[in-house]
């Protein structure tokens, strides 16, 4: 078994909440893939959240995830702040009621599955993460756009199969008009 790298790993302190994304599976799935449609998208946050300060966390739940098919060394650990699943986020997880949604939403998705989005979520709002990145559209989305309609939770999702779009990312909401320093604004 190869060392843990040190930098950030289980030490959330020093994170600033406001400026942090919680990683889904699917993310790192797609950060690592190439073959995965939305590859360059998660390369592209990816190289956003690091050039703009945004601390991506990394719940363990996801690091079991990944590993089931893949090393996490395979991963840029440095650059995530590894999240422990603990006392706070299982009662939070508890909190939000995952068999209710479960049963609501027609039992999509695997139930173990399911239990792990559930604490992937409460590690967003545990942690008072701004957004939660997943190319999970089929589950995860879903059940966070149900807990949004119940105000259960305040962070945004970032949709990797929308693309790559400042505006969901950048705290402003607004877009970037891409100019280059040569293009005339015209008054």
């Amino acid at each position: 078994m190869s060392p843990m790298p040190s930098p950030g790993f289980g030490n959330n302190a020093g994170v600033n909440a406001s400026k942090a994304v919680v990683i889904d599976t699917s993310f790192l799935i797609c950060l690592v893939s190439d073959n995965r449609p939305s590859h360059a998208t998660a390369k592209t946050y990816y190289r956003y959240f690091l050039e703009n300060n945004i601390a991506m966390l990394l719940p363990t739940v996801v690091v079991a995830e990944f590993a089931v098919k893949q090393p996490p060394e395979d991963l840029p650990l440095r650059n995530f702040v590894v999240e422990p699943f603990n006392f706070e986020t299982a009662t939070t997880c508890a909190s939000l009621n995952a068999a209710e949604h479960r049963e609501r939403l027609s039992g999509q998705g695997q139930r173990d599955a399911v239990k792990d989005d559930f604490k992937i979520i409460a590690h967003a709002v545990q942690s008072q993460a701004l957004y939660l990145i997943t190319d999970d559209r089929d589950t995860m989305a879903k059940y966070c756009a149900r807990l949004q309609e119940r105000s259960l939770v305040a962070f945004q999702i970032v949709p990797l199969w929308k693309n790559f779009e400042i505006a969901r990312v950048n705290g402003t909401g607004q877009t970037e008009l891409g100019l280059d320093s040569n293009t005339e604004l015209g008054h």
